[in-house]
């Protein structure tokens, strides 16, 4: 396991629709950029680039990281929304399934729910939670689920046609209620087309919620007794244009003193 990883956020502008075979080619591109900077995890949003497992986890191989993207799942006739990881040597090591599908996703897109079953996968530097979109920041349980399995790092992959403004703030409570560092990772401003009709993507806003660098439990004591926000919590924010962002994340303070941190305030878990 690892203390400190190197994550790079892929914050794409899509073409207009979700299976547009051009935009893996786009995330090709777009993961060349990536190249020679020794990371650990690599970060695409929902939906993006929806297709091409096996052009995928050959990027993931010549970069010797883990890589998130946002991939439609066929399993029978049914399709899934999902959160696909590669491992560093290229092979799928672990998918996880949207549960709350919007209307658009149930009636436009045919996509089906999954099974509301949140998994934390063991990586080499430790354990990831891949929560797709509103399944993590709109509602309790997945990083319930995440951090009891003892998560040490939630990807939140989304996509965000309304409540752009909201999305970070729900983060930030999960943050809270489960003491872990997330990455939030949305498209750049774009317009989709489905169905014919042009849906405007409020894009941009990819985020990471980090913990406070806390070294013992002497400190941890310090810190909390002046813990008063967790708005500064909020270390990257990105603007809505198209980008490649590397960014540190410390793993070490979810994973030494989340227990502590929820016996202070009497969490039951």
């Amino acid at each position: 396991m690892k203390d400190m990883i190197r994550v790079a956020i892929i914050q794409p502008k899509p073409y207009p629709t979700f299976d547009d075979p051009r935009n893996l080619g786009h995330a090709l591109m777009l993961l060349e950029k990536c190249r020679g900077e020794k990371l650990d995890l690599v970060c695409f949003p929902e939906y993006f680039p929806y297709q091409g497992e096996k052009e995928l986890g050959t990027a993931a191989r010549q970069l010797d990281a883990y890589l998130v993207a946002g991939l439609a799942e066929a399993e029978g006739d049914r399709l899934y929304n999902t959160a696909t990881l590669f491992d560093r040597s290229g092979r799928v090591f672990g998918r996880q399934r949207k549960r709350n599908l919007g209307v658009l996703e149930r009636d436009q897109l045919g996509i089906s729910p999954g099974d509301g079953v949140f998994r934390a996968f063991t990586t080499d530097f430790g354990k990831i939670g891949l929560p797709v979109c509103i399944d993590f920041w709109g509602q309790p349980e997945a990083g319930r689920q995440l951090a009891d399995q003892g998560v040490d790092i939630i990807v939140n992959i989304a996509i965000f046609p309304i409540l752009r403004g909201h999305w970070k703030h729900g983060a930030l409570v999960r943050a809270f209620d489960n003491f872990v560092p997330v990455v939030g990772v949305n498209t750049a401003d774009y317009n989709a087309l489905i169905n014919g009709r042009r849906i405007h993507q409020h894009g941009g806003q990819s985020f990471v919620i980090q913990l406070p660098k806390v070294l013992d439990r002497e400190d941890f004591r310090r810190w909390f007794k002046s813990f008063d926000t967790v708005a500064d919590w909020v270390k990257t924010e990105l603007d809505p244009l198209e980008q490649v962002h590397i960014v540190e994340v410390d793993l070490r303070t979810a994973r030494r003193f989340r227990r502590e941190f929820w016996g202070r305030f009497g969490f039951q878990r």
